[in-house]
């Protein structure tokens, strides 16, 4: 593959996985809720959800799925409504967020919470559907480009949420044993569902 291609896709995709929407809301709700070693799984998870919207386009089921905007929909509603149930249960927790983190949630489960969110977002799918055709080049083969394409992004899905688990775990310490860090949790699910609703 070409590398100024791969070069300047790096940036691009990096800037648009860095902007706050439901899927760093979610990074950020797990770290609080959880920490940083166990909520490297939702990174984890993220970075599978990057590769499923990368085979999606690049195998061209993504002009398919761009013809039946109603089925996204759909999609998205789901992904809205597990977000609020989250949120509900971490408001209602009485628990602080160190007391919970013990045995909530498994790291599996947590992984698969993270591709739910990102493979519900049609921001993504939509983001994906728009980057990786410019960063294709027509004198190359096509499968050699794709795979380095879908590796670099999974890389850098990876770094970006890992980045945005690191931070806020850091700026949230000081609450982990307080029953309002439950609460700062729930906002966050709760900001994720509204901005994957107004997508």
């Amino acid at each position: 593959m070409d590398s100024g291609l791969l070069m300047a896709f790096i940036p691009t995709f990096a800037a648009v996985l860095a902007l706050p929407g439901p899927n760093a809301a979610f990074a950020v709700g797990q770290s609080l809720k959880y920490g940083i070693r166990k909520s490297l799984a939702v990174a984890v998870g993220f970075m599978l959800a990057t590769c499923v919207h990368a085979v999606i386009v690049l195998s061209g089921l993504g002009v398919l799925i761009e013809s039946y905007a109603g089925a996204l929909e759909i999609i998205k509603w789901c992904g809205v409504a597990y977000l609020v149930y989250l949120a509900n249960k971490s408001f209602f927790s009485k628990q602080g967020v160190t007391v919970v983190s013990s045995q909530t949630m498994t790291v599996r489960k947590m992984m698969l919470s993270a591709m739910l969110v990102s493979l519900t977002n049609p921001k993504a799918l939509l983001a994906s559907l728009m980057i990786y055709p410019l960063f294709m080049a027509g004198t190359e083969g096509y499968v050699l480009q794709a795979v380095a394409l879908v590796m670099t992004a999974m890389f850098v899905s990876f770094a970006i949420y890992a980045a945005y688990i690191v931070a806020a775990y850091k700026l949230g310490r000081s609450l982990s044993r307080s029953e309002l860090a439950s609460k700062i949790v729930a906002a966050f699910y709760l900001g994720a569902a509204g901005l994957l609703a107004s997508k």
